[in-house]
């Protein structure tokens, strides 16, 4: 058999008299900050003319980042628009590649080109009278967009 044994002990009193010393908490007290008077006007001065320059900084940021979206969203909008001009005859192309050397050729001359003018790199691309005739021929057997084949003989020119 296992015997417990609980040992109560007593508190000693000698801490009750610990109450009699402690004070009795500060009166609460509203304080209120007052402007500080004692500023020269050239500090004055200073302070508003840091304030205003600060402002009229966040104004220009603002302005400056509404404008660098607005030019974002332009160049943006201008690539889709001329890849969606051309998706169509690149699809085609490169179904028709695989089974015509001519047209793989031309598609492979004619992608990398095609993506410079999407992203907006080149306006025109010159190339002798012999290459601009064959790219044109190879097309011509391919169903092209009127729209799409003006739009490719102004970027692929011509080197006189």
């Amino acid at each position: 058999m296992i015997y417990i044994s609980y040992t109560i002990i007593k508190m000693d009193q000698s801490f009750d008299d610990f109450d009699e010393e402690i004070r009795p908490p500060d009166e609460t007290k509203i304080e209120q900050l007052i402007e500080n008077t004692h500023k020269s006007d050239f500090d004055r001065e200073m302070e508003e003319a840091l304030y205003l320059s600060m402002q009229e900084a966040r104004d220009e940021e603002i302005k400056n980042h509404k404008f660098e979206e607005e030019i974002i969203n332009s160049y943006l909008e201008k690539q889709c628009k001329r890849r969606e001009l051309f998706r169509d005859l690149i699809v085609n192309m490169n179904k028709v590649a695989r089974f015509d050397k001519d047209v793989k050729g031309v598609y492979e001359f004619l992608n990398p080109i095609l993506e410079a003018y999407c992203s907006d790199y080149i306006q025109f691309y010159e190339v002798d009278k012999e290459t601009h005739d064959k790219v044109f021929q190879v097309l011509k057997t391919i169903r092209v967009n009127k729209n799409t084949m003006d739009t490719l003989q102004t970027i692929i020119v011509i080197n006189l």
